[in-house]
């Protein structure tokens, strides 16, 4: 089930993708602060600030402005800023000789699109508000020096009132005044009209929880798949029921099995006796079918018990014929090993038994508690 939850993962880990880049834009409208003078009928479009829009786009755009809208930001990222044409329209009136006077006036208001591109989404934030703050810093300082030059022509005319009417130096005075409070109110404001976040590259959501949960059951299904072709396969005596479905309850003597029943081999020599009647003349031959150095200290025990002779012979691979010789006082006795003796080896030890005309008592389990699984 592990195995299958880890495998799901990493083919939908591998699936998924980041973003190659993410790009933040932000649109900001300058405010015409030069609109108002139109009141003492100055014409606005005279009043350029100074550099113009045009030059203070360019600055914008130098390198010395870039590094100072990234503040000391070192991660790998593209600024650009980019300016909208200002639109006109033409309006015509008629002055008091009845003629005609066209004029052309500003539509919309200039308008910044700052443009960051970057890796991760972290920092763009941060240095399109520099870069903003650096703009209406500047758009404040060229207002003021534009208006300062216009506000040095009106001190040069009011120098010389003696060649002006008392009438045209009022008008003077107060578009004077006009131009002393725009360079006092002169802001540089930008107001945000609108904002966008793109992330370059297609992105798979999460992966959800039902897609871990198929993992796992596909998981569990192949390993209880493997494990029943291990059982099923498998030629080793794992355990006593497997034991007695291969030589029958009959002859199954019982497991000796001194670490879950100390009285385990008392049970065994039990059945032993209610199979065979034994006397002093009787010698226990007990054939281990696998090579196991405990069996001769068992065989030893179990003759204590039963009050006769035992031997252990050798094992069934190396089995001599003088030690199977027929002898009715003689019995032999089966002696397998849990997680060692394979299903083979029972098989031909038993036929050898049958075969060689001595009485065969029955089969014993021998379990050895540290003994380790074999396959």
């Amino acid at each position: 089930m592990l195995i299958g939850l880890m495998l799901m993962f990493w083919q939908e880990s591998d699936l998924q993708t980041t973003p190659r880049y993410f790009t933040l834009t932000r649109t900001f409208e300058a405010l015409d602060e030069l609109a108002p003078l139109a009141l003492v009928e100055l014409n606005p479009t005279f009043m350029q600030p100074v550099p113009s829009e045009t030059s203070q786009l360019g600055i914008l755009r130098t390198e010395e402005y870039i590094a100072k809208a990234k503040a000391g930001i070192t991660s790998s990222m593209d600024l650009t800023v980019n300016k909208s044409e200002t639109q006109f329209s033409l309006s015509t009136e008629r002055d008091i000789s009845e003629a005609r006077r066209f004029t052309f006036t500003p539509a919309t208001n200039s308008s910044y699109s700052f443009v960051c591109t970057e890796t991760d989404e972290e920092n763009c934030d941060e240095v399109i508000t520099n870069y903003v703050r650096l703009l209406t810093e500047l758009r404040k300082s060229s207002i003021e020096n534009g208006l300062s030059r216009s506000l040095q022509l009106f001190d040069r005319l009011l120098d010389r009132s003696a060649d002006l009417s008392a009438e045209q130096i009022a008008k003077l005075t107060l578009q004077k005044t006009a131009i002393e409070e725009s360079i006092a109110l002169a802001s540089g404001e930008l107001k945000m009209v609108s904002e966008s976040r793109y992330f370059g590259g297609e992105q798979i959501s999460t992966v959800n929880k039902s897609t871990y949960i198929f993992g796992m059951l596909v998981g569990f299904i192949i390993g209880f798949l493997i494990l029943l072709q291990l059982t099923v396969s498998d030629n080793v005596l794992r355990t006593p029921k497997k034991l007695v479905s291969l030589v029958g309850a009959k002859d199954f003597l019982g497991t000796v099995d001194p670490a879950y029943n100390p009285n385990s081999l008392e049970i065994v020599a039990s059945a032993v006796l209610g199979k065979i009647e034994l006397n002093d003349d009787t010698v226990l031959r007990v054939i281990p079918i696998s090579q196991n150095e405990d069996l001769s200290s068992l065989a030893l025990e179990l003759g204590g018990i039963l009050g006769c002779r035992t031997t252990v012979t050798r094992p069934t691979s190396s089995i001599s014929a003088d030690e199977l010789k027929p002898d009715l006082n003689s019995p032999l006795l089966i002696l397998a090993s849990q997680n060692e003796t394979k299903i083979a080896e029972l098989e031909t030890t038993m036929l050898i038994a049958e075969k060689s005309g001595n009485k065969v008592i029955g089969v014993a389990l021998s379990k050895d508690p540290d003994s380790k699984s074999k396959k």
